[in-house]
């Protein structure tokens, strides 16, 4: 059973197929691409975990159900849900609850000693305004403790209308609660780690690029990633030890975990969040394959089975290089998308995508969804990736009326 049928859902499908499995899908949206290669489809919100639990119980009496996963989804509450339902492989719903929620997931990292940024939860603009009063030396994160995709996330300075942020963050998430926290100036990671035998395997550290921060400010939207980052071996084993350190503070013991993770003045990692889940972005599908040759996807579908994984699987066999890109034009009507398949014939090209067409509109970017398109290349290292991405971006021309 895989909850969510999206497109970043479709390459566990095609996985799934690879290996001779039957594929239940879920998604509230009956057209969903992924669900075009499922067996059987519920369709059912992926964020709902009782009525997916209690129509998966239904559909396993005439058909019984193996193993639940999601991947690019953060719904970690309905997977362990489904899976407690049905006595199937997973985290605990406590464990899940605590990595969908920032300020509980905070918290047990404080109780637990896990190394984290400052943070607090805000309850009133003037409580905001208190635990601020020294943003022009320092700078803040505020974000919904229950959001995604980076709404309502905003970077707050000396130049920042508190008013206006608390507002602003406040109304992105589900239960309008918030968290601020201090920002960490330093290089910014994505993890993805799979806990095997009480060890922590981390094949890939992906280094996110931060480097248009200033461009959409409050906003703060990340702009793709490049694997290498640039992190030694010394540095890399405090990064999966920390990461297994967290992990453990939510409970959860073995399988995957992603982490967002940031390199203080100090030299030392500390834990932004982890989710429990494979990440979205094509990280997991196509970022961690091509440039380390571990097939997290499949670990996961593994676990999720109950079928045996091994650390070989979890274990480097490749050292190449992958870098990915968004476009980000300037918002208005979008009057000519030229040079696309043209992109998609460029070296290196391992994935491509544009979200829009001609005619709709191109807002103003304020989270991960308002992205126009992406470019993924592979290269045969962190140079060469780079050269590749940024040649490959170079032939896409979108014209826009404002």
């Amino acid at each position: 059973m895989i909850i969510g049928g999206g497109v970043e859902q479709v390459p566990a499908y095609k996985r799934a197929k690879e290996r001779g499995f039957s594929i239940l899908g879920t998604d509230i949206d009956p057209n969903a691409p992924a669900l075009k290669l499922a067996d059987y489809v519920l369709q059912v919100s992926t964020k709902n975990p009782e009525e997916t639990a209690s129509r998966a119980k239904e559909f396993n009496k005439e058909k019984k159900i193996d193993g639940v996963m999601t991947i690019a989804n953060d719904v970690p509450h309905t997977v362990a849900t489904v899976a407690e339902m049905l006595n199937l492989p997973g985290i605990s719903i406590e464990s899940a609850l605590i990595a969908t929620d920032k300020l509980l997931m905070k918290n047990t990292f404080k109780i637990n000693k896990v190394p984290c940024p400052w943070f607090a939860e805000v309850k009133s603009e003037d409580e905001l305004r208190s635990l601020t009063s020294d943003r022009k030396n320092q700078r803040y994160v505020i974000k919904p403790i229950d959001g995604s995709g980076a709404r309502g996330v905003l970077l707050i300075d000396e130049s920042t209308d508190l008013s206006w942020a608390y507002k602003e963050s406040k109304k992105w998430g589900i239960s309008g609660k918030i968290i601020i926290e201090k920002f960490e100036d330093g290089m910014q990671l994505s993890t993805e780690s799979f806990i095997l035998n009480n060890k922590c395997f981390t094949p890939a550290l992906a280094e996110r690029n931060y480097s248009r921060l200033d461009e959409f400010k409050p906003y703060i939207i990340e702009d793709g990633g490049t694997i290498p980052a640039l992190v030694d071996k010394k540095l890399s084993e405090k990064i999966s030890s920390l990461v297994l350190k967290g992990a453990n503070a939510m409970g959860i013991s073995k399988g995957i975990i992603k982490g967002d993770i940031v390199i203080n003045k100090a030299g030392e990692p500390l834990i932004i969040e982890l989710a429990a889940r494979l990440s979205g972005g094509w990280l997991s599908t196509h970022q961690i394959p091509a440039a380390t040759g571990v097939d997290l996807v499949n670990a996961v579908m593994s676990e999720a089975l109950g079928i045996e994984v091994s650390e070989k699987e979890l274990t480097t066999s490749k050292d190449r290089a992958t870098a990915i890109r968004y476009f980000f034009p300037e918002n208005g009507k979008i009057v000519s998308i030229d040079g696309f398949h043209k992109m998609k014939k460029c070296k290196g090209i391992l994935k491509c995508g544009i979200f829009k067409e001609v005619g709709e509109i191109q807002p103003k970017v304020k989270m991960h969804p308002d992205r126009f398109g992406y470019v993924l290349v592979e290269g045969s290292d962190r140079e060469n990736a780079l050269s590749l991405v940024k040649d490959a971006m170079s032939n896409l021309k979108i014209g826009i009326k404002k």
